[in-house]
């Protein structure tokens, strides 16, 4: 029996290829078929996020900051200041002058 040499070139080109198909399928049949396996997990507690712990204490405190910031601002007389128009560009000024003037 006679071996015949490979071609590397045919061979990467034939692997490569089949990747190309095979690569979006596999990922679309583990994404169908994994998901009731992690909605299980999830439901079963086994993984799951955990809820970060609050100090009570902290909470109030930020609460009532906060419900002092809003009557702070509530109780502001003067409205905020509207900001400052920037000045005419000189192109506009002459143009506008030269339409006023004739």
């Amino acid at each position: 029996m006679e071996i015949q040499p490979v071609d590397l070139t045919a061979l990467a080109a034939v692997v490569l290829g089949s990747m190309v198909v095979l690569i979006p399928i596999m990922g679309a049949t583990l994404r169908f078929a994994g998901r009731p396996l992690i909605e299980a997990l999830l439901q079963s507690g086994l993984i799951g996020r955990q809820q970060p712990s609050v100090d009570q204490a902290e909470l109030a405190r930020l609460t009532r900051r906060v419900l002092e910031l809003e009557q702070a601002l509530a109780a502001q007389k003067n409205p905020p200041l509207a900001p400052i128009a920037s000045p005419e560009p000189v192109e506009l000024r002459r143009v506008r002058n030269e339409l006023t003037a004739g």
